[in-house]
């Protein structure tokens, strides 16, 4: 299925087919995984690759510097836990940053988004897209991180429970479930719209 998924972007954009894929494969053969490591890894078509999910402490913001020189078009870093850290992204020129612990599988103890996003907001500005993840389980965990000034949520693992228990149907049910929840608890608030939320609905306990 992904192979198909792959080769079906690949046909129907020739420009990168051609300009890119083949040209690579002309001058230095099958793309091997580096974008994380010195060391190459293995090629992308392989039986036996082994991505590099370890040490990233080999990435720096240079890094990002000069992907947002080679990247003209949208760019959003994901894993920033820090207002300094999202202020430098604004900073050099990134267009939007993605509060997130990665569920919380990558540092034990991590902080949860949802209590750095006030900090995060107030140093980037209201109108600069600060977006999270991470912990996000009903319609209320959506409507805190609005009102703390989030401009997106994203929601992953309760869709892959839903997946892994009934597949397509189930994320659907899944998402109808989460839609009626953030419906349902607005109208308990006496609010129509998202917009109208706002840190003056919460209550710090």
């Amino acid at each position: 299925m992904l192979f198909r998924s792959l080769a079906w972007q690949g046909v129907t954009h020739p420009r990168w087919l051609f300009g890119t894929l083949l040209r690579t494969l002309a001058t230095h053969g099958m793309p091997h995984f580096e974008n994380s490591s010195a060391t190459r890894g293995a090629p992308i078509l392989s039986a036996r690759a082994v991505r590099d999910f370890g040490a990233k402490d080999h990435l720096s913001w240079e890094h990002v510097a000069l992907i947002r020189q080679q990247w003209t078009r949208t760019l959003v870093i994901k894993g920033l836990m820090h207002a300094d850290d999202a202020r430098t992204a604004r900073d050099m020129g990134v267009d939007g940053v993605i509060l997130s612990n990665h569920g919380g599988r990558q540092l034990d103890g991590t902080v949860s988004p949802l209590r750095v996003l006030p900090e995060v907001v107030k140093a980037v500005g209201p109108d600069y897209p600060v977006m999270m993840d991470s912990g996000i389980r009903r319609g209320t965990d959506v409507l805190k991180a609005i009102a703390l000034g989030a401009h997106f949520v994203f929601v992953g693992r309760p869709f892959g429970y839903a997946a892994a228990v009934a597949g397509e149907a189930g994320v659907s049910h899944a998402i109808q479930l989460l839609q009626a929840e953030i419906q349902r608890d607005l109208g308990l608030l006496g609010l129509e719209r998202l917009s109208e939320l706002g840190p003056e609905q919460l209550h710090r306990r």
